[in-house]
């Protein structure tokens, strides 16, 4: 086997296994532990409404309750990996959802904002074909939803780094997006909050996608050691890119 075939064949299985932490946890993560989405929808909807030009790509769209809350009245495609169905949480007649990766979207139309939030550690591992998709849909605005990953954030992401092989926790990335201007930052946070620290492990494991294993027990170790409670709180914020 080669290199390139080595590489190639690595870069699918992390892929794969990422994918797979995502459907495992996502859910739980975004219903039920952490209050993220509500802020999220309140502020797109309130302050950054002006930004969010549709139509609009909600790219990673979970249950899609982030369009349903902040974007009624406006056109709206949700993207997602996972199949969601309206039983599982209702759809506006102006939004559409379809199961699909951001990489094989086409769109006949033209997309005027590409909303990503909490998405984007699951489309970076080649960054030059995430900046060819964003020029290929060549939106007006693009609007990120990011961790700050400071505080106990960036000791969570210190401590995975130091002992997994392959953490994918979400980054910035420099010269991301290419062609756009960062015009707006929003910073707010959210909690994190669960009934156990082994839950919060869990947790943790779908914010860094890593599979627990054997080191379970050391990350709740790791967390009672940081935590008077299993919660915490981290900074985010929501970041409006431009084409220049």
């Amino acid at each position: 086997m080669t290199t390139t075939q080595i590489l190639t064949l690595s870069n699918s299985l992390r892929v794969h296994f990422r994918n797979r932490i995502a459907k495992k946890e996502v859910f739980d993560f975004k219903e039920t532990y952490c209050d993220e989405n509500e802020t999220i929808a309140r502020l797109l909807k309130n302050d950054l409404n002006q930004y969010l030009k549709p139509p609009i790509l909600d790219v990673g769209a979970g249950i899609g309750d982030i369009s349903f809350k902040a974007l009624a009245g406006k056109k709206v495609v949700m993207i997602d990996v996972n199949s969601i169905s309206r039983h599982d949480y209702p759809c506006r007649p102006e939004h559409r959802r379809k199961k699909c990766d951001f990489f094989d979207f086409k769109s006949k139309e033209p997309i005027n904002t590409i909303l990503i939030s909490h998405t984007l550690q699951f489309i970076d591992d080649d960054l030059v074909e995430l900046n060819n998709k964003i020029k290929e849909l060549s939106p007006e605005n693009i609007v990120l939803v990011l961790n700050s990953n400071n505080d106990f954030m960036g000791e969570l992401i210190r401590w995975s780094e130091e002992h997994y092989e392959m953490p994918n926790p979400e980054y910035r990335i420099p010269g991301f997006p290419k062609g756009y201007n960062l015009i707006k930052r929003e910073p707010f946070n959210a909690i994190l909050k669960c009934p156990d620290y082994r839950t919060l492990a869990k947790q943790v494991s779908y914010l860094m996608l890593i599979e627990l294993d054997e080191l379970e027990e050391e990350l709740i170790s790791f967390l009672k050691m940081q935590l008077h409670k299993p919660e915490f709180v981290f900074n985010q914020s929501i970041d409006v890119y431009q084409k220049i």
